[in-house]
């Protein structure tokens, strides 16, 4: 570092530097910080970075903080600001406390490095790597591609360790969820308890009892809304710290949720964990784990429904599913094409097996209260589709200069 320092001092006093700071702290390394000893805190960063800063031929313009962001992702808030600086001429300066504060992935890493910064005339020190990219005299920059290596293999060895303990936790039967399915809520006293929410439990077991008897999922989500029961998404924000960003979800019971709840096995007491897991660790990106790779716990809370009850649903979910085969359906011509005024998709229902009848989804799902019944013939829209497509063309297409170009084409062969 003490080298590093002295190639401030002689750095060239004609460049007047406009710096960033950049520090990063993710929750690993915080975690690490309790067995290592040391520290690296935002502020530690910070105070470590000022003085040297302060001893450049060069101004502060910012200081860049992503607290809590993992390092193998560069998609951080404050990152991209210091990203977007750059670009606008603001900085051309970018310090860090070492490499592995501006991340842990090495090939992203290695792009900055190479060819980011290098392109953006943007100089980057990492003072206890010893780094600076506009010292060409440096030995130290050779390291760096191995010292982004290792800095990419100690997030590897985490993601490990964090995955042991995930699996340990659900093989013995703790709930390893960050929020417990609608019906259920965690023991304030053990968050890996899982206890019966009273509240909504007996919305749960009227769901059942309701389909037990014939009601379809759709009369099912219609009383539900009349009845005006809030939906387990609305009552997981308002009652846990859950943050939803679809700020254009509609609140409303539907086919989906009421089969979602159906299918659960947590109703009987079967805990099932582990379903999807990370393709890699450098991305959060899931996939589905196969059935017989899942970790299942029966009987492992108190149930909410009767297995009895339970089993006999199932059975009846499965026989609906085999009489309408979804394998054999068509889409239609126009699907995901034509909406309605209320800003929902149309779909398309055969009336007696006669002709298609075009309704809006939000209608057939929700009923008047959400939007009111307007359908119409599928003859009828795809007359007035075809009438919009003439007008259309006839305005923005010369069909004779198409026309003569064709025949041009099929002359010259």
């Amino acid at each position: 570092m003490y080298e590093l320092l002295n190639n401030y001092e002689n750095s060239e006093n004609q460049i007047i530097w406009k710096i960033g700071i950049y520090v990063r702290l993710s929750r690993e390394d915080e975690k690490d910080e309790k067995y290592s000893g040391t520290s690296e805190s935002i502020e530690n960063q910070i105070n470590f970075l000022k003085p040297i800063v302060n001893r450049m031929n060069g101004v502060l313009v910012d200081i860049y903080k992503d607290d809590g962001y993992t390092g193998t992702n560069f998609n951080r808030p404050d990152f991209k600001r210091l990203i977007a600086d750059i670009e606008q001429g603001k900085i051309n300066l970018v310090i860090t406390k070492d490499l592995s504060r501006l991340g842990r992935d090495y090939i992203e890493v290695g792009r900055y490095l190479e060819k980011y910064f290098p392109e953006n005339q943007v100089r980057y020190i990492a003072v206890n790597d010893n780094i600076d990219t506009f010292d060409y005299n440096n030995t130290n920059n050779d390291m760096t591609p191995f010292r982004a290596v290792f800095n990419d293999m100690y997030a590897k060895d985490i993601s490990k360790k964090v995955r042991t303990s995930i699996i340990t936790k659900a093989t013995i039967g703790e709930c390893i969820k960050a929020f417990q399915p609608y019906g259920y809520k965690k023991d304030k006293d053990n968050k890996n308890n899982i206890l019966i929410d009273e509240n909504v439990a007996d919305n749960v077991r009227k769901i059942f009892e309701l389909y037990r008897v014939g009601y379809s999922k759709t009369q099912i989500a219609r009383y539900l809304n009349n009845k005006n029961v809030i939906t387990p998404l609305k009552y997981k924000i308002e009652t846990t710290n859950y943050f939803n960003p679809n700020k254009s979800v509609t609140y409303k019971w539907n086919n989906t949720i009421i089969n979602k709840i159906l299918r659960d096995p947590i109703y009987v007491g079967d805990l099932i964990q582990l379903k999807n897991r990370k393709i890699n660790y450098k991305t959060k990106k899931m996939q589905k784990v196969p059935k017989n790779m899942q970790i299942i716990i029966q009987n492992n809370h108190q149930p909410i429904v009767d297995r009895k009850i339970f089993k006999t649903v199932q059975e009846m979910l499965d026989k609906q599913t085999n009489e309408w085969n979804y394998s054999n359906r068509t889409k239609h011509l126009l699907t995901g094409l034509v909406f309605c005024k209320c800003g929902s998709r149309i779909t398309y229902n055969k009336n007696h097996g006669k002709y298609f009848r075009c309704v809006c989804l939000n209608y057939k799902k929700y009923g008047n209260k959400f939007c009111s019944n307007i359908h119409l013939r599928e003859d009828e829209l795809l007359k007035q589709v075809a009438n919009s497509l003439h007008i259309n063309i006839e305005k923005y297409l010369n069909v004779k200069k198409l026309y003569f170009k064709r025949c041009r084409e099929n002359t010259s062969r």
